[in-house]
């Protein structure tokens, strides 16, 4: 009993080394090399650490890379070909959209489909809005998954212990495949469409941390869930300011390192214990990480764009939330049976 229990704390204290070293990595790394936008690879291994149900082998990581490359390039040449012709290309972005929600309700391929929805919901907008830039966005998703899960392999060969856990999206196996599939297109096209209308560019890190709040949404716990996922959106945002404030008045790559690995131990045991808790945690760091990274970029930064930054991503996720919360309504727990008194 004692050995299984100081099994139990190794791993979990493995785990939260092993989040908080990857994440620390992949985004120092990031910001050093100007491999921009740079909270691409820490977001990608936080959601494949927060997703994984056990230790990521070589076979399924070199799989990640290729589905992220092979979508990112698809997703390209799709809307370079059919830039011309917009109505017809939304339909086929909304058809895959639709189809791979489908996929992930039946419980099937949840990391895979994930990263295609991340790539054909971000990459046709840049395709139609900034040509000239367009090319640069598939191989920045492609690179940042080959260093997440590079980063990831390394930590897991200094801290092997893994403990098996529930795999994510489990909460929407019990949806019905087609509401879940048009819930999800219900949220992610018409977001796609209100940034081609006003041609925004920043679409990116918004539709990825919506795709994710959507994927991680428990049906059973409904409006209580939706709540805390909006206010998410604010915590992680001052959580951002905080540890930019703090890089501000030392800037080095030590001070920033400091900042990021204590960032990422504060969620880390939310996002190891998975569930709801977990998911909630995992959209939360995840935000504070866009936000952090988007302060770090070089320009003017100001209370105003803080602001603008964080208003645009409580619109995005408040109108997910209340979507998800009418397509999916709170479904009742079932009550236990009673024991005959006969």
């Amino acid at each position: 009993m004692a050995s299984a229990a100081l099994q139990a704390t190794t791993e979990r204290n493995q785990a939260l080394l092993r989040f908080a070293f990857t994440v620390t990595t992949t985004f120092v790394a990031s910001e050093y090399f100007g491999w921009y936008p740079t909270f691409l690879p820490p977001i990608l291994a936080a959601t494949l650490l927060g997703s994984l149900p056990t230790a990521l082998p070589f076979k399924g990581g070199f799989a990640l890379i290729l589905v992220m490359s092979a979508g990112a390039l698809a997703a390209f040449v799709l809307s370079s070909l059919l830039r011309e012709t917009p109505m017809v290309l939304f339909g086929s972005i909304g058809l895959i959209v639709f189809l791979s929600f489908s996929v992930i309700a039946q419980g099937r391929a949840f990391l895979p489909l994930l990263l295609v929805l991340i790539c054909f919901s971000t990459i046709p907008i840049v395709v139609l809005t900034t040509p000239e830039q367009a090319g640069a966005l598939p191989m920045a998703l492609a690179r940042g998954m080959v260093i997440a899960v590079a980063t990831i392999w390394i930590a897991q060969a200094i801290w092997p212990k893994v403990a098996t856990k529930e795999p994510a999206g489990a909460a929407l196996r019990a949806v019905e495949p087609v509401r879940l599939a048009l819930a999800g297109s219900a949220i992610v096209l018409p977001l796609m469409l209100v940034y081609l209308m006003y041609g925004l560019t920043d679409a990116l890190p918004v539709l990825i941390t919506t795709i994710v709040l959507v994927v991680n949404f428990d049906p059973s716990r409904g409006a209580t869930q939706g709540l805390a996922m909006v206010l998410a959106n604010f915590l992680g945002g001052m959580v951002a300011v905080a540890c930019h404030a703090l890089v501000e008045v030392a800037p080095s790559l030590f001070t920033l390192c400091f900042a990021t690995f204590g960032l990422a131990l504060v969620f880390a045991r939310r996002i190891e214990e998975g569930g709801p808790a977990g998911s909630l945690a995992l959209i939360t760091f995840n935000q504070s990480m866009i936000i952090l990274s988007l302060g770090l970029l070089p320009g003017p930064s100001s209370p105003g764009i803080w602001s603008t930054r964080l208003l645009q991503f409580g619109i995005a996720y408040a109108f997910a939330v209340g979507m998800m919360y009418l397509v999916l309504p709170t479904r009742p727990a079932v009550p236990a049976l009673q024991p005959s008194t006969k």
